[in-house]
């Protein structure tokens, strides 16, 4: 009788704990890739956010990395912005720095060269449930940007294919 009691308890206990255990959580991480519509000379940039995922409000830290086809020359900018996919509007302020201003960084700097930065920015304090993020390398002053580099991310809800220019907001 004591056995039954015994076995009972040892598995009452096994199914405790593995009714205990937590579950595997998915790790939603942000994936770049290369922005749509722009001309096959313009590079996709290999990107890394972190923290990933990203939190509101908080100093987000992205590594971009990408070797360009065309040289980056004084006034060429990078930009990051994020955008709030269902009203196709920017979310807070975009980051937009002269590449050859940054600490490091040599113009100019030839196709070809592989070309690597660490940028931070903060988050906007509230994000909508789905949005994206647009990282960006251009030429010029608007109207008339050039874009040498480019890659977004789809965060959210729903990551279904971006139906707007991700430039447009760089």
């Amino acid at each position: 009788m004591s056995r039954i009691f015994i076995l009972a308890f040892v598995l009452f206990a096994t199914l405790f704990a593995v009714n205990a255990a937590p579950l595997a959580l998915e790790k939603r991480e942000v994936q770049f890739q290369p922005c749509p519509g722009l001309p096959p000379d313009v590079v996709g940039l290999d990107v890394t956010v972190t923290p990933d995922p990203i939190v509101a409000g908080t100093e987000e830290t992205f590594v971009i990395k990408g070797t360009m086809k065309k040289d980056i020359v004084a006034g060429d900018f990078l930009g990051i912005t994020f955008i709030d996919v269902v009203a196709k509007q920017p979310i807070g302020d975009p980051l937009i720095v002269d590449i050859c201003s940054l600490s490091g960084v040599t113009c100019p700097i030839k196709a070809g060269t592989a070309f690597s930065t660490t940028q931070k920015l903060t988050a906007p304090k509230e994000l909508p449930t789905s949005y994206a993020i647009g990282i960006g390398i251009g030429h010029g002053q608007p109207p008339n940007i050039e874009p040498i580099a480019c890659a977004f991310a789809l965060v959210g809800d729903d990551n279904g294919p971006a139906d707007f220019e991700v430039w447009d907001f760089l």
